[in-house]
């Protein structure tokens, strides 16, 4: 049966030898998947911060009144009170 050309088929050696196996370059593998993973994970937590922390930094620039003011849409959120 003929593979499609953009599959790579690699063939195991069937005897357990430890030739099939560097263990500096499955390190360096590992290492490199974790040190991506953190960078992944850095970026899903420090955009949305630096993105909370940008909106509060904005809001210093709010005159008084504004925040100060009465919400105009009081019945927009949920009240636990009825």
């Amino acid at each position: 049966m003929a593979m499609p050309h953009w599959i790579e088929v690699i063939k195991m050696d069937s005897r357990n030898t430890k030739d099939g196996w560097d263990r500096e370059m499955s390190i360096a593998q590992i290492f490199g998947q974790m040190f991506s993973g953190s960078l992944v994970a850095g970026a899903l937590v420090g955009i949305p911060v630096v993105f909370i922390v940008a909106l509060m930094w904005l809001g210093e620039f709010l005159p008084a009144e504004s925040k100060l003011a009465d919400d105009p849409t009081p019945d927009s959120f949920v009240s636990s009170e009825n």
